[in-house]
């Protein structure tokens, strides 16, 4: 194996943990209405956003640590 990608499963798993704690920052610090409804708070760009987030930082952790296996293509054999 190659030290590349040897790398990439503690890189998946970095890369998740960054993406998931900016996805639940990004919850409780975005600018809010006065008296916004529960509606207005779940259905908002920034909302929608960190949900996404989270979601693809969960399956690249899972990825990282082999509950997902990885993808090999074998190109030009």
């Amino acid at each position: 194996m190659s030290p590349a990608a040897s790398f990439m499963p503690k890189f998946f798993a970095i890369c998740s943990v960054i993406l998931i704690a900016t996805g639940v920052i990004q919850v409780f610090v975005r600018p809010r209405k006065e008296r916004e409804t529960l509606a207005e708070r779940l259905v908002n760009r920034s909302t929608i956003t960190a949900v996404v987030s989270v979601v693809v930082g969960v399956l690249g952790l899972l990825l990282g640590f082999g509950v997902i296996p990885m993808v090999h293509f074998n190109i030009g054999r």
